[in-house]
């Protein structure tokens, strides 16, 4: 609410200085002239009513006179003239004579047509009033009271008619003053009016001009003229330096734009009008064939990251990130910003076109990126690598995922193969030409070959560049090509490829990507080979190398679940070697297991493709035999053959030891029907 009021009152003030000094010296003039009006106009009062009072009396007691000379004679046509004449011209309104019988002479005096008073002037006026009885006595006998009753109205009117006089005299006063002091004040400060003129100097570039003094200007105004152009020439002074400053730091600013930046100045129609240095260098022309180009035509293609950019005037700053192609058709990327330079009229005059290097940058974000998706494609990879049991399929997802981070069409995975002492093409990508399977380099497991590691090829197609054959590179236009060797434990495992149509240059980011799935692929192969290796151990005698009795247990209790399905019978052929344990006592355990070893020979030779020989344990052996259609005979003859067979000598450490074997045979489901184990 206080700041309400005090804004209020601000609206008030007027506007201007003489106004202002007008109007204080205003207040201060009506201050005064109201105070002594109130003073004149309060002692006008008590003066009107105190000679009121002394007329009053006089005039009573003249009238007294009269009226007691006539009442004694009983003439009171001649005490009602004598009142008359006391009422006329009077400040009484009324007067009346009563005598001492209860006669009564009243009169009133005439009410003249004038203005009327304020109320409370009136009501003033007639408290400070009262009627006037006077006694009538002769000879100090009473014949009666005249009483005079004072013309309050009439007499308010008197003082208001005074009042308003000496109100509208005040005021022409206060006019006549406040006009002789507004023409003295405009007079005087006219002279400041000459600042304008000093203002109109400075705005037309005369900087060392200065504001004229006048000799008549009062004393003030012309040491505040003379305090404006000390300030002035203190401004000069002290901006001349700023501004050398600034123009020094402008120069500096610019010579390190230059440094940093690349820049040129273009019309408005889009020709380049100015160009430093390092837009020279960067779009490898000369100065003066960039003075004759329009600046989309000095780089052979432009885009921008947002929006297809072509250079389009504009009234307002453009930014932005363009991919420039220069004469080497190396893309460089720029961040650019153009600033539109306007004329008097708001139209463009030229721009200025400011361009920032962030080619480095920007390869390192796509450096970021790729890495990022080479990352999540080795962590899909790993994964799939921990649980897949296909090695096939885990060929053919190295392969895709090999070409796929590394943004190239063509790979392959080309593995041992122990047969042939060669490697076979695994799997592929964008190979169309080469068959899956297909056998390589049956030396590649010679020194040489074993010992390439990584090798990367980036002219033309050789055979020393790859293990892929001439022929196969031929047909699919392989120019360059990545191979990362694939090693478990120091065995050769094969190689894992990547190729391109182009002559690529592969980086250490790109072997270092290719070699990931290389460890992860010859990971997966060892815990493969382990897992094989373990569930062989598990299954077979480590003797021998026959199943063992958990492996023949698990393959019984199989065949025998198939209650509607081949084989419809089973045969077992249990065998027991005699004299083993002499052999073992008298010639020692090695000769022994060599016993077991050739036993165990001689009952693979006398089975066929249906029947399995397994080691149960010591000199004990077993033979399943499955048919589809169950042969007694089949089984003795088998049985037969097995005696016969492990009667026959065997050399043992240059020695003939003869042994024997006992034979038992159950047949399923004849024999310990619906139970595994009984049979």
């Amino acid at each position: 609410m206080e700041r309400l009021l005090m804004n209020f009152f601000k609206s008030l003030l007027p506007k201007s200085l003489t106004s202002r000094i007008l109007a204080m010296l205003s207040i201060l003039i009506l201050t005064f002239l109201t105070t002594g009006l109130g003073l004149f106009y309060k002692n006008q009062l008590l003066q009107h009513i105190e000679e009121i009072q002394d007329t009053a009396n006089i005039l009573i007691e003249v009238a007294a006179q009269a009226v007691e000379e006539s009442v004694v004679i009983g003439d009171y046509d001649t005490i009602k003239r004598t009142l008359e004449k006391t009422l006329a011209r009077s400040p009484f309104k009324s007067a009346v004579f009563i005598d001492l019988s209860g006669g009564v002479i009243r009169l009133h005096a005439a009410s003249a047509p004038v203005g009327r008073a304020p109320a409370w002037i009136e009501s003033e006026v007639a408290a400070r009033l009262f009627d006037v009885n006077r006694p009538i006595t002769v000879g100090g006998k009473d014949y009666g009271v005249m009483r005079l009753s004072f013309n309050a109205e009439r007499i308010a009117t008197e003082l208001y008619s005074l009042v308003i006089q000496a109100t509208l005299f005040a005021v022409f006063f206060l006019l006549i003053s406040l006009i002789l002091m507004g023409f003295m004040i405009k007079r005087s400060l006219a002279h400041l009016g000459k600042l304008h003129s000093y203002e109109a100097e400075i705005a037309s570039g005369a900087v060392a001009a200065e504001a004229m003094l006048v000799a008549d200007a009062p004393m003030e105004i012309q040491e505040a003229i003379k305090a404006v152009n000390r300030t002035a020439a203190s401004m000069r002074n002290h901006f001349g330096l700023r501004i050398d400053s600034l123009m020094n730091t402008l120069v500096q600013h610019k010579n390190a734009l230059d440094e940093v930046s690349i820049v040129c100045e273009v019309s408005a129609s889009g020709r380049i009008t100015y160009v430093n240095e390092r837009f020279v260098k960067s779009s490898q022309h000369s100065r003066a064939e960039l003075l004759e180009l329009k600046i989309d035509e000095v780089w052979t293609g432009m885009s921008s990251a947002s929006e297809p950019w072509r250079w389009v005037p504009e009234n307002e700053v453009w930014n932005g990130e363009v991919r420039l192609s220069g004469r080497t058709g190396k893309d460089a990327w720029h961040r650019r910003t153009i600033i539109p330079i306007l004329d008097d009229m708001g139209g463009v005059e030229k721009y200025i076109c400011i361009d920032i290097d962030i080619t480095v940058r920007k390869e390192f974000e796509v450096a970021i990126l790729d890495n990022s998706r080479r990352q999540n494609l080795i962590a899909l990879f790993g994964q799939q690598a921990l649980t897949e049991e296909n090695v096939s399929a885990l060929g053919e997802l190295a392969a895709l995922t090999a070409a796929q981070g590394l943004t190239l069409s063509k790979a392959a995975l080309l593995v041992v193969d122990r047969v042939s002492h060669g490697v076979i093409l695994n799997a592929e990508v964008g190979l169309n030409h080469v068959e899956v399977g297909s056998g390589y380099h049956n030396d590649f497991l010679n020194d040489t070959a074993s010992s390439t590691g990584c090798v990367i090829s980036s002219d033309t197609p050789d055979n020393r560049y790859t293990l892929l054959p001439g022929e196969t590179v031929e047909a699919c236009g392989i120019r360059s090509g990545l191979e990362i060797e694939i090693s478990c434990r120091e065995v050769f495992k094969g190689v894992l490829g990547v190729y391109a149509s182009t002559d690529y240059s592969f980086t250490r980011e790109d072997v270092s990507y290719l070699q990931t799935l290389a460890n992860l692929l010859a990971a997966a192969l060892e815990r493969y080979d382990a897992k094989k290796k373990l569930i062989y151990l598990a299954e077979n005698d480590s003797l021998t190398h026959l199943p063992n009795r958990w492996f023949l247990s698990n393959y019984l209790r199989e065949i025998i679940s198939r209650k509607t399905s081949v084989p419809d019978a089973v045969s077992v052929i249990f065998i027991d070697l005699d004299r083993f344990k002499a052999v073992n006592d008298t010639m020692g355990h090695s000769v022994g297991d060599q016993l077991l070893i050739q036993a165990g020979r001689r009952l693979k030779d006398c089975i066929d493709e249906n029947s399995v020989v397994a080691r149960l344990g010591g000199d004990e052996f077993s033979i399943v035999v499955t048919h589809h259609v169950y042969s007694e005979s089949l089984i003795k003859a088998l049985a037969n053959h097995v005696v016969e067979a492990l009667g026959k000598p065997f050399n043992l450490g240059g020695q003939d030891v003869f042994v024997s074997a006992s034979v038992g045979i159950a047949n399923y489901p004849f024999d310990g029907r619906g139970d595994c184990q009984k049979f």
